[in-house]
């Protein structure tokens, strides 16, 4: 079983990971409160990719970055972006790094589930 949330929903994947045994692997996008110090104290119980825009102003870089040095197991993708980076309905839409994150999702799911 697979996982994938964005903003609230990429927090609560987060927070699945490290609770659910039954995840084989969690897809967090610019998770929401992932940066805080409750949440970086959680482990991930499967492997965990995560996608942040660097221009992001609800989760500022620096947060970001103690993040993937706290979690060196998740893979954590930057991208030249803002928050909601992947939803076409909004302005700040990016294509280019949401068709990056999303090449980089289906691959980390092949990767991880099994079929």
């Amino acid at each position: 079983v697979g996982m994938l949330g964005f903003c609230w929903g990429g927090l609560l994947t987060w927070r699945a990971a490290a609770q659910l045994p039954e995840l084989s692997a969690a897809v967090c996008y610019y998770g929401g409160g992932m940066t805080s110090v409750q949440e970086m104290a959680r482990q991930p119980l499967c492997p965990v990719q995560a996608h942040f825009g660097r221009r992001d102003p609800i989760l500022p870089l620096d947060g970001v970055l103690a993040f993937a040095r706290r979690h060196p197991e998740v893979q954590v993708h930057l991208y030249d972006a803002d928050h909601g980076f992947n939803c076409d309905q909004r302005a700040s839409y990016d294509d280019s790094s949401a068709v990056q994150a999303k090449d980089r999702t289906l691959q980390f799911f092949d990767q991880h589930l099994a079929l």
